[in-house]
């Protein structure tokens, strides 16, 4: 029996090695317990050997004296292993009282409006998480109203000009096709001028030849004396009209070759008009206001784009001060409600607090002299109250006695066993679902074990 006590003993001695595994409490309470139950089992292994073994007649009593040592060295080392627990404290750099805490994020209303949506204190939320929706039904959209306004004239401007490139372009069409059937009417006519003139000037030219022959025998004759003076005058007379006629006969002619080929390259000339026909002058017209209307269509497409664009702007700032749909920026609980559906709220009326889980902290407050050894960045370990393992993380803050942070849930100031503050950054990010703010325990400073 004790050979199997002396090597739990050395166990558990061993187990407490500041190099080793840190362990809670629970661990050394068990070993307590196991101790006693095998100095239970030790003495009730004595009793029964002692009923089952009767010592025989005249047989030397038992050992007393071996029993008792037995017995006392085993108390002993319940004492010794009963009072390392509070004893290594003692060795231990470790905060007077410590509690996880976690800093509060207020949720503001961004609008004036009415709440609508339910949330309770303790609800679980995620980043990005529906909180409540405010609207402000009487939000006045005049600004969007005359933008809407603008962008319906400019598209029934533009509409209303791109009728009237219709209405001219049909209308083009047709002094077109009148057009093309006058010119190619004038041009047959012109080549029956032509024709005409190719004519007289034929006449002319035998009118001329005949009168040259009626001048010579004129001449021949008056030589003789058979006519009179008169009569050659008169042959002189027929042959110049003759030959005037002709000239004029081809005159008439080249004109007529000049305005075929003028209105063969698209001009127009002519006794009753300058350059061109009626019909072609309201082709230009035309021309020009189909130009003027293009020009217009394309400065209302311009006026239109700007216009949606305002309507884009005004529509959407519209949105943002007519509702607003307030999500959580962090994971965490709901801390505090300060609202209620169907409240009227303010912009920037406080309406909810939420636990920031996800930058859980241990507020700590040590003594002086603790303090004066802590350093930023050191290393820690949060221990709970009731037991579990150990939760690791570093030394943040040194505020001492500095005045404590209200943007917490636990206000540090609530620790009022010591003056001089800590606050130390736990290893593992907290979530909605796991979010230990307000359970206490104690801070244990540096590499060595617990």
């Amino acid at each position: 029996m004790i050979s199997h006590t002396a090597p739990a003993v050395g166990n558990t001695a061993a187990s407490s090695d500041p190099a080793g595994e840190f362990r809670s409490e629970e661990t050394d309470r068990a070993n307590v317990a196991k101790l006693e139950s095998l100095l239970r089992e030790h003495v009730d292994t004595e009793k029964e050997r002692k009923t089952k073994d009767p010592a025989a007649p005249g047989a030397p009593p038992p050992s007393r004296l071996r029993s008792r040592l037995i017995k006392t060295g085993i108390g002993v080392v319940l004492i010794a292993v009963a009072g390392w627990m509070p004893a290594q404290r003692l060795f231990q750099v470790q905060s007077v009282e410590a509690v996880i805490n976690a800093p509060l994020v207020t949720i503001r209303a961004p609008i004036s409006g009415v709440v609508s949506g339910e949330i309770a204190v303790g609800d679980a939320i995620e980043p990005g998480a529906s909180l409540v929706r405010v609207s402000n039904p009487r939000m006045d959209d005049f600004r969007l109203a005359d933008a809407l306004k603008e962008l319906d004239e400019a598209r029934e401007e533009r509409d209303a000009l791109a009728a009237r490139l219709v209405s001219l372009g049909s209308l083009r069409a047709d002094l077109s096709v009148k057009l093309d059937a006058f010119r190619v009417n004038r041009l047959r006519q012109i080549e029956a001028q032509i024709a005409e003139a190719d004519a007289r000037i034929a006449a002319a030219d035998a009118v001329v030849a005949n009168a040259g022959s009626v001048q010579e025998r004129s001449a021949m004759l008056q030589e003789k004396g058979i006519v009179a003076q008169n009569s050659l005058g008169e042959a002189d007379r027929d042959a110049a009209v003759a030959k005037a006629t002709a000239a004029e006969a081809r005159a008439a002619r080249t004109a007529l070759l000049v305005e075929r080929d003028a209105l063969a390259a698209g001009i127009y000339v002519g006794d009753s008009y300058n350059d061109q026909p009626r019909t072609a002058q309201r082709i230009d017209e035309i021309d020009e206001q189909i130009a003027n209307s293009e020009a217009g269509v394309k400065r209302q497409e311009s006026r239109i784009a700007r216009a949606e664009a305002a309507v884009a702007r005004e529509r959407e700032a519209f949105e943002l001060v007519s509702a607003a749909e307030l999500a959580s920026p962090v994971a965490g609980r709901v801390w505090e409600v300060l609202t209620a559906p169907g409240e009227q709220v303010a912009a920037g009326q406080d309406l909810f607090r939420l636990l920031n889980c996800s930058q859980a902290i241990v507020t700590a407050v040590v003594t002086e002299a603790v303090y004066n050894s802590l350093s930023t960045g050191m290393p820690a370990r949060f221990i709970y109250r009731e037991g579990g393992d150990a939760v690791a993380g570093k030394v943040v803050q040194l505020s001492g006695v500095a005045t404590a942070s209200s943007n917490f849930a636990i206000l540090p100031s609530a620790l009022q066993k010591e003056s001089y503050r800590v606050t130390v950054a736990l290893d593992t990010a907290g979530s909605a679902n796991d979010c230990a703010v307000g359970r206490t325990g104690r801070v244990v400073f540096g590499g060595t074990g617990a």
